[in-house]
Protein backbone atom coordinates (compact mmCIF):
# COMPACT_ATOMS: atom_id res chain seq x y z
CA UNK A 1 0.00 0.00 0.00
CA UNK A 2 1.64 3.31 -1.05
CA UNK A 3 1.96 5.90 1.73
CA UNK A 4 2.36 9.66 1.87
CA UNK A 5 3.62 11.93 4.64
CA UNK A 6 0.18 13.12 5.77
CA UNK A 7 -1.50 9.72 5.41
CA UNK A 8 -4.12 11.10 3.00
CA UNK A 9 -3.50 8.77 0.06
CA UNK A 10 -6.35 6.36 -0.77
CA UNK A 11 -6.05 3.69 -3.42
CA UNK A 12 -9.08 3.14 -5.64
CA UNK A 13 -7.71 -0.24 -6.76
CA UNK A 14 -6.88 -1.67 -3.34
CA UNK A 15 -8.90 -0.30 -0.38
CA UNK A 16 -7.10 0.08 2.93
CA UNK A 17 -6.56 -3.12 4.98
CA UNK A 18 -8.06 -5.28 2.26
CA UNK A 19 -6.30 -8.02 0.33
CA UNK A 20 -6.49 -8.59 -3.40
CA UNK A 21 -8.46 -11.82 -3.15
CA UNK A 22 -11.93 -10.71 -2.04
CA UNK A 23 -13.39 -14.15 -2.74
CA UNK A 24 -10.88 -15.81 -0.41
CA UNK A 25 -11.58 -13.26 2.31
CA UNK A 26 -15.32 -13.89 1.98
CA UNK A 27 -14.61 -17.60 2.38
CA UNK A 28 -12.49 -16.99 5.51
CA UNK A 29 -15.20 -14.81 7.05
CA UNK A 30 -17.90 -17.41 6.45
CA UNK A 31 -15.69 -20.26 7.68
CA UNK A 32 -15.15 -18.37 10.94
CA UNK A 33 -18.87 -17.66 11.34
CA UNK A 34 -19.55 -21.35 10.64
CA UNK A 35 -17.33 -22.40 13.55
CA UNK A 36 -13.61 -22.39 12.75
CA UNK A 37 -11.29 -20.33 14.97
CA UNK A 38 -9.08 -17.53 13.64
CA UNK A 39 -5.95 -19.58 14.47
CA UNK A 40 -7.27 -22.61 12.58
CA UNK A 41 -8.11 -20.46 9.56
CA UNK A 42 -4.67 -18.84 9.60
CA UNK A 43 -3.06 -22.28 9.54
CA UNK A 44 -5.41 -23.71 6.89
CA UNK A 45 -5.14 -20.71 4.56
CA UNK A 46 -1.34 -20.89 4.58
CA UNK A 47 -1.08 -24.66 4.30
CA UNK A 48 -3.79 -25.40 1.73
CA UNK A 49 -4.58 -22.09 0.00
CA UNK A 50 -1.14 -20.56 -0.26
CA UNK A 51 -2.10 -17.31 1.49
CA UNK A 52 -0.59 -16.32 4.80
CA UNK A 53 -2.93 -14.55 7.23
CA UNK A 54 -2.40 -14.16 10.94
CA UNK A 55 -5.29 -14.41 13.39
CA UNK A 56 -5.56 -10.61 13.74
CA UNK A 57 -5.92 -10.17 9.99
CA UNK A 58 -8.68 -12.79 9.92
CA UNK A 59 -10.41 -11.03 12.83
CA UNK A 60 -10.42 -7.82 10.76
CA UNK A 61 -11.78 -9.70 7.75
CA UNK A 62 -14.57 -11.14 9.91
CA UNK A 63 -15.40 -7.77 11.43
CA UNK A 64 -16.07 -6.39 7.94
CA UNK A 65 -18.89 -8.91 7.61
CA UNK A 66 -20.68 -7.13 10.47
CA UNK A 67 -22.06 -4.40 8.20
CA UNK A 68 -23.89 -6.80 5.89
CA UNK A 69 -25.19 -9.01 8.71
CA UNK A 70 -26.39 -6.04 10.75
CA UNK A 71 -28.16 -4.61 7.70
CA UNK A 72 -29.92 -7.96 7.31
CA UNK A 73 -30.90 -8.04 11.01
CA UNK A 74 -32.48 -4.58 10.70
CA UNK A 75 -33.86 -5.12 7.18
CA UNK A 76 -37.20 -3.74 6.07
CA UNK A 77 -40.21 -6.04 6.43
CA UNK A 78 -42.38 -3.85 4.21
CA UNK A 79 -44.60 -5.59 1.69
CA UNK A 80 -44.54 -9.05 3.29
CA UNK A 81 -47.21 -10.43 5.61
CA UNK A 82 -46.49 -12.93 8.39
CA UNK A 83 -49.44 -14.91 9.73
CA UNK A 84 -47.70 -16.88 12.49
CA UNK A 85 -45.05 -15.57 14.90
CA UNK A 86 -42.95 -17.65 17.32
CA UNK A 87 -41.29 -15.79 20.20
CA UNK A 88 -38.57 -17.07 22.53
CA UNK A 89 -34.97 -16.45 23.55
CA UNK A 90 -31.71 -18.03 24.70
CA UNK A 91 -28.78 -17.12 26.96
CA UNK A 92 -25.18 -16.55 25.88
CA UNK A 93 -21.94 -15.58 27.62
CA UNK A 94 -21.08 -12.06 26.41
CA UNK A 95 -18.17 -9.77 27.25
CA UNK A 96 -19.37 -6.26 28.11
CA UNK A 97 -16.97 -3.56 29.38
CA UNK A 98 -14.34 -6.19 30.04
CA UNK A 99 -16.63 -8.38 32.15
CA UNK A 100 -18.20 -11.65 31.05
CA UNK A 101 -21.86 -12.13 31.92
CA UNK A 102 -24.80 -14.22 30.78
CA UNK A 103 -27.11 -12.21 28.54
CA UNK A 104 -30.44 -13.12 26.95
CA UNK A 105 -31.06 -12.66 23.24
CA UNK A 106 -34.70 -12.71 22.16
CA UNK A 107 -35.82 -13.93 18.77
CA UNK A 108 -38.98 -13.66 16.67
CA UNK A 109 -39.56 -16.28 13.98
CA UNK A 110 -42.25 -15.59 11.39
CA UNK A 111 -44.09 -17.63 8.77
CA UNK A 112 -44.69 -15.63 5.60
CA UNK A 113 -48.12 -15.51 3.98
CA UNK A 114 -46.84 -15.65 0.42
CA UNK A 115 -44.68 -18.79 0.44
CA UNK A 116 -45.16 -20.17 3.99
CA UNK A 117 -41.43 -20.05 4.74
CA UNK A 118 -39.84 -19.49 8.14
CA UNK A 119 -37.94 -16.20 8.49
CA UNK A 120 -36.04 -14.81 11.48
CA UNK A 121 -37.55 -11.35 11.94
CA UNK A 122 -35.86 -10.11 15.11
CA UNK A 123 -32.77 -10.75 17.22
CA UNK A 124 -32.50 -8.43 20.21
CA UNK A 125 -30.50 -8.50 23.43
CA UNK A 126 -32.52 -8.30 26.64
CA UNK A 127 -34.02 -10.31 29.48
CA UNK A 128 -36.33 -12.85 27.83
CA UNK A 129 -38.01 -13.53 31.19
CA UNK A 130 -39.33 -9.96 31.36
CA UNK A 131 -42.58 -9.54 29.49
CA UNK A 132 -42.11 -5.77 29.18
CA UNK A 133 -39.04 -6.34 26.97
CA UNK A 134 -41.37 -7.59 24.25
CA UNK A 135 -43.20 -4.26 24.41
CA UNK A 136 -40.12 -2.73 22.78
CA UNK A 137 -39.41 -5.61 20.37
CA UNK A 138 -42.90 -5.71 18.81
CA UNK A 139 -42.99 -1.93 18.04
CA UNK A 140 -39.55 -2.25 16.44
CA UNK A 141 -40.98 -4.86 14.08
CA UNK A 142 -43.77 -2.44 13.15
CA UNK A 143 -41.26 0.37 12.55
CA UNK A 144 -39.45 -1.91 10.10
CA UNK A 145 -42.69 -2.44 8.19
CA UNK A 146 -44.28 -5.55 9.72
CA UNK A 147 -48.01 -5.64 8.97
CA UNK A 148 -49.64 -6.02 12.40
CA UNK A 149 -53.04 -6.84 10.89
CA UNK A 150 -51.67 -9.87 9.03
CA UNK A 151 -50.56 -11.69 12.20
CA UNK A 152 -53.10 -14.37 13.16
CA UNK A 153 -51.32 -16.38 15.86
CA UNK A 154 -48.45 -16.07 18.31
CA UNK A 155 -46.83 -19.29 19.60
CA UNK A 156 -44.97 -18.87 22.91
CA UNK A 157 -44.13 -20.37 26.27
CA UNK A 158 -45.97 -19.50 29.46
CA UNK A 159 -44.16 -16.26 30.40
CA UNK A 160 -46.69 -14.31 32.53
CA UNK A 161 -48.06 -11.29 30.71
CA UNK A 162 -46.55 -12.10 27.31
CA UNK A 163 -49.81 -13.33 25.75
CA UNK A 164 -51.64 -10.15 26.80
CA UNK A 165 -48.89 -7.94 25.36
CA UNK A 166 -48.90 -9.91 22.11
CA UNK A 167 -52.67 -9.72 21.66
CA UNK A 168 -52.68 -6.01 22.51
CA UNK A 169 -50.07 -5.23 19.89
CA UNK A 170 -51.45 -7.59 17.22
CA UNK A 171 -55.22 -6.90 17.35
CA UNK A 172 -56.31 -9.77 15.05
CA UNK A 173 -54.05 -12.37 16.63
CA UNK A 174 -54.65 -15.16 19.12
CA UNK A 175 -52.01 -16.93 21.20
CA UNK A 176 -51.01 -20.59 21.36
CA UNK A 177 -49.40 -21.81 24.59
CA UNK A 178 -46.59 -24.26 23.84
CA UNK A 179 -47.84 -27.75 24.66
CA UNK A 180 -44.31 -29.04 25.20
CA UNK A 181 -43.61 -26.52 27.97
CA UNK A 182 -47.04 -27.02 29.55
CA UNK A 183 -46.61 -30.79 29.51
CA UNK A 184 -43.19 -30.56 31.18
CA UNK A 185 -44.54 -28.22 33.87
CA UNK A 186 -47.48 -30.50 34.61
CA UNK A 187 -45.44 -33.73 34.66
CA UNK A 188 -43.00 -32.27 37.18
CA UNK A 189 -45.87 -32.17 39.64
CA UNK A 190 -46.70 -35.85 39.20
CA UNK A 191 -44.97 -38.67 41.07
CA UNK A 192 -42.20 -40.22 38.92
CA UNK A 193 -43.75 -43.69 38.98
CA UNK A 194 -46.93 -42.34 37.36
CA UNK A 195 -45.56 -39.75 34.96
CA UNK A 196 -45.57 -42.02 31.94
CA UNK A 197 -49.26 -42.84 32.33
CA UNK A 198 -50.08 -39.18 33.03
CA UNK A 199 -48.15 -38.20 29.89
CA UNK A 200 -50.19 -40.64 27.79
CA UNK A 201 -53.40 -39.07 29.09
CA UNK A 202 -52.04 -35.63 28.16
CA UNK A 203 -51.42 -36.83 24.61
CA UNK A 204 -55.09 -37.76 24.35
CA UNK A 205 -55.83 -34.06 24.86
CA UNK A 206 -53.11 -32.58 22.66
CA UNK A 207 -53.52 -35.03 19.77
CA UNK A 208 -57.29 -35.32 19.78
CA UNK A 209 -58.95 -35.14 16.34
CA UNK A 210 -61.15 -32.16 17.27
CA UNK A 211 -61.28 -29.43 19.90
CA UNK A 212 -64.41 -30.88 21.48
CA UNK A 213 -62.71 -34.27 21.78
CA UNK A 214 -59.69 -32.57 23.35
CA UNK A 215 -61.85 -30.85 25.96
CA UNK A 216 -63.63 -34.10 26.73
CA UNK A 217 -60.24 -35.77 27.18
CA UNK A 218 -59.20 -33.02 29.58
CA UNK A 219 -62.26 -33.51 31.78
CA UNK A 220 -61.56 -37.25 31.80
CA UNK A 221 -57.98 -36.51 32.90
CA UNK A 222 -59.23 -34.12 35.56
CA UNK A 223 -61.55 -36.77 36.99
CA UNK A 224 -58.77 -39.37 37.02
CA UNK A 225 -55.89 -37.26 38.33
CA UNK A 226 -57.41 -34.17 39.90
CA UNK A 227 -57.59 -35.57 43.41
CA UNK A 228 -54.10 -37.11 43.42
CA UNK A 229 -52.20 -34.30 41.67
CA UNK A 230 -54.38 -31.15 41.70
CA UNK A 231 -51.52 -28.73 40.92
CA UNK A 232 -50.65 -30.62 37.72
CA UNK A 233 -54.25 -30.47 36.54
CA UNK A 234 -54.57 -26.79 37.49
CA UNK A 235 -51.64 -25.88 35.23
CA UNK A 236 -53.48 -27.40 32.28
CA UNK A 237 -56.88 -26.02 33.23
CA UNK A 238 -55.55 -22.47 33.61
CA UNK A 239 -54.15 -22.42 30.05
CA UNK A 240 -56.52 -24.90 28.40
CA UNK A 241 -58.00 -22.40 25.94
CA UNK A 242 -54.59 -21.21 24.72
CA UNK A 243 -53.28 -24.79 24.59
CA UNK A 244 -56.03 -25.66 22.10
CA UNK A 245 -56.02 -22.50 19.95
CA UNK A 246 -54.33 -24.35 17.06
CA UNK A 247 -57.59 -26.24 16.39
CA UNK A 248 -59.00 -23.04 14.86
CA UNK A 249 -56.54 -23.24 11.97
CA UNK A 250 -56.12 -25.54 8.97
CA UNK A 251 -55.29 -29.11 10.14
CA UNK A 252 -52.30 -29.03 7.78
CA UNK A 253 -50.62 -26.65 10.22
CA UNK A 254 -51.51 -28.34 13.52
CA UNK A 255 -48.25 -30.25 13.78
CA UNK A 256 -46.12 -27.13 13.75
CA UNK A 257 -48.47 -24.74 15.60
CA UNK A 258 -48.93 -26.75 18.79
CA UNK A 259 -45.39 -26.08 20.17
CA UNK A 260 -42.52 -23.62 19.97
CA UNK A 261 -40.28 -26.36 18.54
CA UNK A 262 -39.35 -24.40 15.36
CA UNK A 263 -37.84 -21.53 17.34
CA UNK A 264 -36.39 -23.98 19.86
CA UNK A 265 -34.58 -25.56 16.89
CA UNK A 266 -33.22 -22.13 15.99
CA UNK A 267 -31.99 -21.67 19.57
CA UNK A 268 -30.38 -25.12 19.41
CA UNK A 269 -28.41 -24.08 16.32
CA UNK A 270 -27.38 -20.86 18.08
CA UNK A 271 -26.06 -22.96 20.97
CA UNK A 272 -24.33 -25.43 18.66
CA UNK A 273 -22.35 -22.55 17.16
CA UNK A 274 -21.62 -20.59 20.35
CA UNK A 275 -20.71 -23.63 22.47
CA UNK A 276 -17.50 -23.85 20.46
CA UNK A 277 -16.59 -20.43 21.89
CA UNK A 278 -16.00 -19.83 25.60
CA UNK A 279 -17.40 -16.32 25.13
CA UNK A 280 -19.23 -15.05 22.04
CA UNK A 281 -17.45 -11.69 22.32
CA UNK A 282 -19.27 -8.39 22.72
CA UNK A 283 -22.83 -7.51 21.78
CA UNK A 284 -21.93 -6.69 18.17
CA UNK A 285 -19.98 -9.90 17.59
CA UNK A 286 -22.80 -11.92 19.18
CA UNK A 287 -25.33 -10.33 16.84
CA UNK A 288 -23.00 -11.11 13.94
CA UNK A 289 -22.74 -14.76 14.91
CA UNK A 290 -26.48 -15.20 15.53
CA UNK A 291 -27.43 -13.41 12.32
CA UNK A 292 -25.21 -15.76 10.32
CA UNK A 293 -26.74 -18.84 11.97
CA UNK A 294 -30.22 -17.42 11.37
CA UNK A 295 -29.49 -16.93 7.66
CA UNK A 296 -28.20 -20.50 7.45
CA UNK A 297 -31.38 -21.82 9.07
CA UNK A 298 -33.56 -19.77 6.73
CA UNK A 299 -31.77 -21.39 3.79
CA UNK A 300 -32.52 -24.87 5.18
CA UNK A 301 -36.14 -23.98 5.90
CA UNK A 302 -36.60 -22.59 2.38
CA UNK A 303 -36.89 -26.16 1.08
CA UNK A 304 -39.83 -26.97 3.37
CA UNK A 305 -42.95 -24.76 3.27
CA UNK A 306 -45.12 -24.98 6.35
CA UNK A 307 -47.72 -27.17 4.65
CA UNK A 308 -45.05 -29.87 4.15
CA UNK A 309 -43.75 -29.92 7.71
CA UNK A 310 -45.85 -32.89 8.75
CA UNK A 311 -43.49 -35.03 6.66
CA UNK A 312 -40.27 -33.64 8.17
CA UNK A 313 -41.39 -32.79 11.69
CA UNK A 314 -42.14 -35.29 14.45
CA UNK A 315 -45.85 -35.49 15.18
CA UNK A 316 -45.34 -36.24 18.86
CA UNK A 317 -43.14 -33.18 19.38
CA UNK A 318 -44.66 -32.50 22.77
Amino acid sequence: MPRDRKGEFESRWLPERRGQDAELEAFLAEAFLAGLSTRDLARISEKHLGHKYDSKQISRIVSRATTDLEAWRQRSLQGQGYKFLYVDGANFRVRINGHVSVQSFCAVLGVSEENERFEVLALEMGDRERADLWESIFPNLAERGLNREAVELGIMDGLPGLAAIFERFFPRAQTQRCQKHAKANACRRVRKAERELFSKHLNEIFYAPTESAARAAFFALKNSWGRSFPSAVQILEKDLDSLLTFFQFDPTYWTVLRTTNPIERLNKEFKRRTNAMEVTGGEISTYRCLAYVAQTMEYRWSFHPLSQWSTVYTLNAA
